[in-house]
C-alpha cells in the first residue's frame, strides 16, 4: 500500500496541505501520516519558561490528534495516524520516511527566510535535495501574479 508522510509544523496554513494531501491519498488510495517535529536545534525562549521539551511534545501531540481526529472524520476511507517527534526536522523528515517505507513526502513551504530561500524553506529545501523519496512541496501562500 502507498504511504504518504505529511510533514508539517501545525501552522495556520495547515488546511490548505491537509486537503491537497488527503485528496491525493485518495486518489493513490493511500494511507497517511501526520508528522510534526519539535526542532531540537531552535533557540528561542519560550512565552512560558516553563514549557520544556516534554511539554511542547504533549502540547503537539495534543493538536496533532485533535487534526487526526477531524481527518478520520472528513476522510474516513483514508487510512491516518500521527506521529511528533523531538529533534532535526531536515534530517528526521527524511530518516521516519524511509523507515516507514513511505511512498512519498508531502510538506508545506512559507519562503520566508531570506534571499537563499525566497521559492522554498530551508527545510524543504534540504529534504528535496536529500531525500531518496519523491517530495511534494505545497506552497502555503496564495500568490497574486
Amino acid at each position: 500500500m502507498n504511504k504518504l508522510i505529511i510533514a508539517t509544523d501545525l501552522s495556520e496554513q495547515r488546511e490548505l496541505l491537509f486537503n491537497y494531501a488527503l485528496k491525493l491519498a485518495e486518489k493513490m488510495h493511500a494511507e497517511v501520516e501526520l508528522m510534526t517535529i519539535i526542532n531540537k536545534n531552535i533557540e528561542y525562549m519560550p512565552t512560558d519558561i516553563s514549557m520544556n521539551f516534554d511539554d511542547q511534545w504533549e502540547a503537539r501531540q495534543y493538536v496533532a490528534n485533535n487534526i487526526l481526529t477531524q481527518v478520520k472524520e472528513q476522510h474516513p476511507e483514508v487510512k491516518s495516524d500521527v506521529v511528533v517527534f523531538i529533534g532535526d526536522p531536515k534530517q528526521d523528515i527524511i530518516n521516519h520516511a524511509i523507515e516507514s517505507k513511505a511512498t512519498m513526502i508531502i510538506l508545506g513551504t512559507h519562503g520566508r527566510t531570506g534571499m537563499s530561500h525566497t521559492l522554498i524553506g530551508s527545510t524543504a529545501e534540504y529534504v528535496v535535495r536529500h531525500s531518496p523519496i519523491p517530495v511534494l512541496v505545497v506552497p502555503m501562500k496564495n500568490y497574486v501574479h
